[in-house]
């Protein structure tokens, strides 16, 4: 029986911490360790994530160094032969695990599989599970890597149960990034993994509200760190396959990015422009209002710009 590793990052999460270790302990596969490392939380998590403790949940402390290094410190103390990365504060349905390990049960060894994920805020019961278009298997993980960025679709990252080759291949979690840190971190093991498996009965439930400790501002340096995990996308998605697809796909990164941020952070406007320029495809909006799309196609991206931010006043 292959055995599972759920690596959870806790950091302030005294309210959350306990039911998501329940949930962990009714899952109905039975071969399934946790690993759960305290940020230097300031509450009481770290306390109360030790009275969970037991063969199956093991708890350890580190000074506060961010998400991404407790994610590479229990991935180190972990042992399992696949890896789910769980936030502390969110929620995965009792057969998550089963219906993964079963759904990869005729595939390579270099595959991963991913689940179903939705909001909520109070009660897992808001949680609707809407379709999306990428809910389906793929023979290839980095075509699923490619819809993703083309259609604005995003997957959690507890969605995934990934062999523990494949994060030993990929290099870990980057801990210098600040903004999108799943994102990069998942881009780079679809590029190596083969196929991506749709596990429809695996479901995660994800807390979301303005009680959560992560702060929601856009600072420049935060900003500039997401433009770093495109960069990093481009480098990486390049270097496996140079054609037009993938450079359209990555132009529609940039300029969305431009969309979002370029206005405020004018330095940053212009590191993007130039990496959609270097890749040769032009500025390509994509999963916005239909009424911006069109005035962007009629007087240009820049100009449609420009007048936004006078419009906006920055």
């Amino acid at each position: 029986m292959k055995k599972v590793s759920i690596l959870i990052p806790c950091y302030n999460a005294e309210k959350f911490v306990g039911e998501t270790l329940d949930c962990c302990l009714k899952q109905t596969y039975e071969n399934v360790e946790v690993v759960l490392v305290d940020d230097g939380s300031k509450d009481r998590s770290y306390d109360i994530a030790k009275t969970f403790e037991s063969e199956k949940i093991r708890v350890f402390k580190q000074p506060n160094s961010g998400a991404c290094h407790a994610r590479n410190f229990a991935f180190e103390k972990s042992s399992g032969d696949y890896i789910i990365y769980l936030d502390a504060d969110d929620i995965i349905n009792p057969e998550f695990v089963e219906e993964h390990i079963r759904s990869i049960e005729d595939v390579s060894s270099k595959s991963v599989s991913f689940g179903v994920w939705d909001r909520f805020r109070q009660h897992t019961d808001e949680s609707l599970f809407p379709m999306l278009g990428i809910y389906k298997n793929y023979d290839s993980a980095f075509q699923l890597l490619l819809d993703m960025w083309v259609s604005g679709d995003m997957l959690a990252c507890t969605c995934y149960m990934t062999p523990r080759e494949l994060v030993a291949e990929s290099g870990g979690w980057d801990e210098t990034i600040l903004k999108n840190q799943d994102g990069e971190f998942f881009a780079r093991v679809l590029m190596l993994a083969d196929k991506a498996v749709f596990v429809s009965k695996s479901r995660i439930y994800y807390r979301t509200g303005e009680y959560l400790t992560v702060s929601k501002a856009s600072s420049e340096k935060k900003v500039a760190s997401m433009l770093n995990t495109f960069v990093s996308y481009k480098n990486h998605a390049l270097a496996r396959e140079d054609s037009k697809r993938v450079r359209e796909a990555l132009s529609i990164n940039f300029t969305l990015f431009i969309y979002l941020y370029g206005n405020q952070f004018p330095k940053l406007y212009k590191r993007a422009k130039e990496e959609i320029k270097a890749l040769g495809v032009g500025y390509i909006l994509k999963n916005e209002p239909p009424r911006v799309i069109s005035l962007c196609k009629v007087i240009g991206f820049d100009y449609f710009m420009t007048i936004r931010r006078l419009l906006l006043g920055r």
